[in-house]
């Protein structure tokens, strides 16, 4: 990976850590622009009060 030997965990968990820094951003932006947010590993913050419960304190 950029020019660079990588070894296979290594590359595996830079771009885990890539896609989960993103994830962050998009979740920040869609939030700050008052759009829903979709609930990709469980549901999201705003979705617990559409299920009539109180979103967990993590």
């Amino acid at each position: 990976m950029f020019g660079e030997p990588w070894k296979n965990g290594f590359t595996l968990n830079a771009f885990v850590k890539h896609e989960i820094h993103h994830r962050g951003q998009l979740t920040i932006l869609m939030r700050q622009a008052g759009l829903p947010l979709p609930g990709v590993y469980g549901p999201a913050k705003e979705e617990w009060a559409t299920m009539g419960m109180e979103a967990p304190v993590v």
